[in-house]
């Protein structure tokens, strides 16, 4: 298959792009490969690892008393893993391939964590990969720095709101511009209020209006890079060398993870590649409060069943409408009443082994067994700021903003960090794209049993199967 190349960055690439993946699944040694084989690899520049003088991975410890002092602490690991991970991937790209940066906007202290990063690592990173909000102040940073960003956007909409707050004025910088399908993609995803998560579409429309956009604004050279949903680019000729579309590329995200130098252990690479049709849920428990798409195991279950164990309460007992039998929250051993009609599902509960109760937002009562009430408290209590608003432990680092608790979500960090260092794919989230079974479907991994390099699967992609 014939691919021509496209520019991103000042630099001629072909039109390959490793998606960036946190926590540390996308890695220096990942996408410095994946550059070297001449594409743009995407080490992820949410909490990375990072290591001793010895080159051995140092786990993450908090000793801050408050969130903050947690919170400032998680930056200054994120910085230097940012800066160990830029490291690795120069060198595995022989300093000459393109190597970019994801960071998620709505990550704790996003903006602190790429000022520095960028100040101190001149040179290695080319351009900074950046979605999971509206990120304004992301041109002015860059640009700053003569770094290249390319904003991760899943509509013409999101890209106007942008270009007309801040990016006009840092068109220069912009290396392309990322559209995520936000019904497909793996991990959080970019629908809006006026999407229906049950409805996809193609994207061939949504990606020619933001070309029509760019092209308006003088943004016709710069590529647009098409993510999720993508396999075989066999499957794609309608897209390359579209004159309507201009120069594109294709981004991989949930294929590389199945990879020799992949950080997942063997265990979760065979839960990807054993994974079935409609295995991936579109879901809405992340504290982000985003949906996001990931692998349906245990913990994902887990979440579910539990919407299930609801009932309605009020603060002050009142007759007149049932709301009439008491029930001691765990926590604080404060009494709230529910309607009588409840009684017997809260029984059920009770002898279900489901003891521990705790009040969610919706003016819910939740019951869970002890286990999971521990982790919920455990991971509240522990909470280390790694999100800007977290639905789940009520952290946020904005002004004049309240949040409650919401024990119906879970620790993204702690069950992030799970998955990336212990080979437990059933109770922790597993994020991935919606079309991974067909891991399953493609000869190329012969039923499961060939892994491959990040070389072999590169050229295997650009054969177009």
């Amino acid at each position: 298959m014939i691919l021509n190349s496209i520019t991103i960055a000042n630099k001629e690439i072909l039109p390959l792009i490793e998606g960036g993946k946190g926590i540390n699944i996308s890695t220096g040694l990942t996408s410095g490969l994946w550059a070297n084989c001449g594409g743009a690899g995407t080490f992820s520049g949410v909490n990375p690892d990072f290591y001793d003088e010895n080159g051995n991975y140092v786990k993450p410890i908090f000793n801050g008393k408050s969130r903050q002092e947690r919170q400032k602490e998680l930056i200054d690991y994120g910085i230097r893993g940012c800066l160990d991970q830029a490291k690795i991937a120069h060198e595995q790209s022989n300093g000459n391939g393109l190597v970019f940066m994801n960071i998620l906007w709505e990550q704790g202290g996003a903006q602190e964590l790429l000022t520095n990063v960028l100040e101190r690592a001149k040179g290695t990173i080319k351009a900074i990969s950046c979605g999971a909000g509206m990120p304004f102040k992301l041109a002015e940073i860059c640009a700053k720095n003569k770094v290249f960003y390319n904003p991760i956007i899943s509509s013409a909409r999101a890209l106007q709101l942008l270009w007309k707050r801040s990016y006009c004025k840092f068109k220069e910088w912009i290396g392309a511009v990322i559209y995520e399908d936000p019904w497909l993609a793996g991990g959080h995803n970019g629908l809006s209020n006026t999407d229906d998560p049950l409805t996809p579409e193609k994207p061939m429309s949504r990606l020619l209006e933001i070309r029509k956009f760019m092209n308006e604004v003088g943004l016709k050279s710069v590529p647009i890079i098409v993510a999720g949903g993508i396999w075989w680019l066999s499957e794609w000729l309608d897209y390359i060398d579209n004159k309507e579309l201009g120069p594109i590329g294709f981004q991989f995200g949930t294929r590389p993870m199945v990879t020799q130098e992949s950080p997942l252990a063997m265990e979760v690479k065979q839960k990807l590649l054993n994974v079935e049709k409609g295995g991936v849920k579109l879901q809405k428990f992340s504290p982000t409060g985003l949906y996001s798409s990931a692998v349906e195991n245990k913990f994902l279950k887990e979440l579910e069943n539990q919407l299930t164990r609801q009932i309605p309460f009020v603060e002050i007992q009142d007759k007149g409408i049932g709301f009439d039998i008491p029930v001691e929250l765990t926590a604080n051993k404060k009494t709230v009443y529910i309607n009588q009609g409840d009684k017997d599902r809260l029984n059920k509960f009770i002898n279900d082994g489901y003891t521990s109760i705790l009040k969610t937002p919706s003016n819910t009562l939740l019951f869970v067994n002890n286990e999971r009430y521990n982790n919920i408290m455990t991971g509240m209590r522990d909470c280390v700021g790694c999100l800007s608003s977290c639905l789940f432990s009520a952290w946020t680092q904005r002004e004049g903003m309240t949040i409650q608790p919401d024990p119906r979500s879970f620790c993204i960090q702690k069950s992030l960090q799970n998955i990336s260092h212990t080979n437990d794919a059933e109770n922790n989230l597993l994020f991935s794209g919606q079309i991974v079974y067909r891991f399953k479907e493609d000869p190329f991994y012969k039923n499961g049993t060939f892994i491959p390099t990040i070389k072999e699967l590169f050229e295997q992609i650009k054969t177009g199967y």
